[in-house]
């Protein structure tokens, strides 16, 4: 995958381009953490002034309050957490034996299928899709400007996949080509360095990958490097026919739409906001803070008491601390005032901000979700399993066909084949992400709550299957199974009950 370099502003893009460069940027940088967004300085912290923001004097004053603002890194913490819940690293994998390659070395690099689709999926979540290209010949790897297509045939290359992020798509078009709604153009801008180790210096190079359909919706590739185009190349298969589409696919967190693309932000967005949100508000916290430390006030001083009190204590200023004595001459009184701190709509902020991130599917390592309901605190489990879901869906659909255009390109089948043998394709990502599942102490106390009136028997069966102890009827059978044993495995009795048993009445 390109390095992330930022794009200049000067470049060709699409119209949505610009409107939705910005908020990404912002993701990465939050999933960057706090170095990052504190290095960016003023896009993502305004000087607390409103006047004076170029003295020296409120230069200093935002250096401090930039240091003081804090940034929790939760974004980053967020990521890491969903992409350890969804356990692609125990995806399965089948392919035809002579795709098997892929399975090691998706990418023609090294990289393994797997770490492959966890890196689509963990920039899914950050910028809601990512793109995915079947590549062949080594368009993508070997410059056609010095070497001729059979020279490229002779380097033997095999089908790979490549990856490409959102930002890196500049621009973009669909048309309706053969009675098909379908991608018509993409360009694929890659920013990297070129380093000449006898000079030690470093060339920035700007690189575009054009992949397109002419106007016979025949597939052709063309790479643009410091801004000096190469030939059309003409992508063919099957013995030399026209591939009639753009091999790619996209990897998305929702359904895509028919003849567009996405311009919402991914998962992880609106959990960037709030993080940048709150990293603002303790800044304007921690300067109000700095504001309030104790001041020492005085009263009733007469001429010559300075005099005085330099005599009698040897010194001309008032002490403090451990051991310290004052001796205050005549009607002198000494108090410190401590500034009665009103902090509460910040403290109230911040823990409403925290609960959000947390109904987002954010994580905090540094505080229980106490707050919330057990009913809350499902609902929220199931939104988020229901998104992972859909991901883990989107995800092995798209990786499955670009799969199959490799298996195309290595003539295990047409063109017009690939519906037909995608069966023969399995990426199967895990689901058990959507069951949390309750300790034995929690089954225990659910069950426990059915006997003491806090659960009716259906509340028990729902929260049970929802938390991994079986489907609705599994649970149902097994607390059937548990009430037809005597005595009862568990059961508190009420205090009516303990009545019954004992024979003893109120």
């Amino acid at each position: 995958m390109a390095q992330q370099i930022k794009y200049p502003a000067t470049v060709d893009k699409h119209p949505d381009y610009d409107d939705t460069i910005e908020p990404l940027e912002e993701v990465r940088d939050c999933v960057v953490g706090a170095w990052r967004i504190k290095q960016e300085g003023i896009k993502y912290l305004k000087h607390p002034s409103d006047t004076d923001t170029t003295s020296d004097a409120a230069q200093v004053r935002y250096a401090a309050y930039k240091d003081n603002a804090e940034f929790d890194d939760f974004v980053n913490l967020t990521l890491r957490g969903w992409i350890g819940k969804m356990r692609i690293a125990d995806t399965t994998i089948e392919t035809p034996d002579r795709l098997n390659y892929l399975i090691q070395n998706a990418d023609g690099d090294g990289t393994p299928l797997v770490t492959a689709i966890e890196s689509a999926v963990s920039n899914a979540f950050q910028t809601k899709y990512h793109i995915l290209l079947a590549d062949y010949q080594g368009l993508s790897d070997v410059e056609l400007t010095e070497l001729s297509r059979a020279d490229a045939a002779e380097l033997s290359p095999r089908a790979t996949i490549k990856q490409y992020t959102r930002e890196s798509l500049v621009d973009w078009d669909f048309r309706r080509i053969n009675g098909v709604m379908q991608l018509a153009y993409m360009k694929l801008k890659e920013w990297s360095y070129d380093f000449n180790p006898e000079t030690e210096e470093r060339t920035l190079v700007e690189t575009d990958l054009i992949l397109g359909l002419d106007s016979e919706g025949n597939y052709y590739q063309k790479k643009v490097v410091g801004g000096q185009p190469g030939e059309r190349d003409y992508v063919t298969v099957n013995g030399g026919q026209p591939l009639k589409w753009i091999p790619a696919q996209i990897v998305c967190d929702e359904p895509l739409p028919v003849g567009a693309l996405p311009r919402g932000m991914g998962m992880l967005y609106p959990i960037s906001q709030l993080a940048l949100y709150r990293y603002r508000i303790s800044a304007a916290y921690k300067e109000m803070l700095n504001g309030l430390p104790p001041t020492i006030f005085t009263k009733g001083w007469q001429p010559m008491d300075q005099d005085t009190f330099e005599e009698i204590n040897g010194r001309g200023n008032i002490a403090l601390g451990p051991k310290c004595v004052n001796n205050l001459p005549g009607n002198v009184e000494f108090d410190i005032l401590s500034p009665d701190s009103k902090d509460e709509a910040f403290l109230k902020y911040f823990e409403d901000n925290a609960n959000k991130v947390r109904a987002l599917g954010g994580i905090f390592k540094d505080k229980p979700k106490s707050t919330r309901t057990a009913t809350e605190a499902d609902m929220e489990a199931s939104e988020q399993n229901a998104s992972l879901t859909s991901v883990a869906q989107q995800s092995e659909s798209a990786w499955r066909r670009v799969i199959a255009y490799c298996g195309m390109f290595e003539n295990l089948w047409t063109q017009d084949d690939i519906e037909q043998n995608l069966e023969q394709i399995v990426v199967d990502m895990p689901r058990d992400f959507a069951t949390p599942k309750f300790t034995r102490e929690e089954v225990q106390a659910v069950y426990d709550g059915i006997t003491q009136g806090v659960y009716t028997r259906e509340q028990a069966v729902t929260l049970l299957a929802q938390n991994g102890w079986g489907t609705g009827e599994d649970v149902e059978t097994w607390i059937a199974a548990l009430e037809s044993e005597l005595p009862p495995i568990s059961r508190t009795p009420t205090p009516q009950q303990r009545e019954v048993d004992t024979g003893q009445t109120s």
